[in-house]
């Protein structure tokens, strides 16, 4: 059973723990619902009503992106699950308060297992957290191969004495099946 969109003053709100979610349309959001493994969009294409059924794992990520509101400096903080499409991308939270949003963002990341991403003010996409350091430090070092001893058995083997088999005899006769 999906669970409807939570709208206030100023805000809108997709749970993420309550996967699937349905959101009607409203003022530029499209009708949709979403799942963990597909999103189905409904809008209207050459003026005919259709249903998009686009997969989780084609969307970029869930981004974070925050605008100023008037002269006070209050900010609006929107999360979207975030498509080359522009028309695809879908609105996930609007709040007022950043704090609101970050629990948020981290956990729909988590729910449709997507990357974190921040869009600038300028517009561009990146990922919240500079991954050259992970680059730089390199994978694991392979443990030692001690080539020497790979083709022999383990002092623990060496102690067993391998098993001989005995005399075998060989049953020969006429097999009988029960049947009604």
């Amino acid at each position: 059973m999906a669970t409807e969109a939570v709208a206030g003053a100023g805000r809108f709100r997709l749970d993420p723990t309550t996967l699937p979610v349905r959101s009607n349309a409203g003022s530029g959001i499209p009708a949709f619902t979403l799942d963990r493994h597909v999103a189905l969009v409904r809008q209207s294409v050459a003026g005919i009503p259709a249903t998009l059924s686009v997969p989780v794992d084609t969307y970029r990520g869930v981004s974070v992106r925050m605008e100023s509101i008037g002269e006070a400096g209050d900010l609006a903080v929107f999360i979207e699950l975030l498509h080359e499409d522009p028309r695809l991308t879908l609105p996930l939270m609007h709040a007022d308060e950043p704090q609101d949003a970050a629990a948020d963002w981290v956990a729909w990341a988590r729910a449709l297992n997507l990357p974190l991403l921040v869009v600038d003010c300028d517009g561009t996409v990146r990922a919240p957290v500079d991954r050259t350091a992970e680059a730089a430090i390199g994978g694991a070092l392979q443990r030692r191969n001690h080539s020497l001893l790979r083709g022999r058995r383990s002092r623990y083997l060496r102690r067993r004495k391998p098993g001989q088999a005995g005399a075998q005899t060989r049953v020969h006769g006429r097999e009988i099946i029960a049947r009604d």
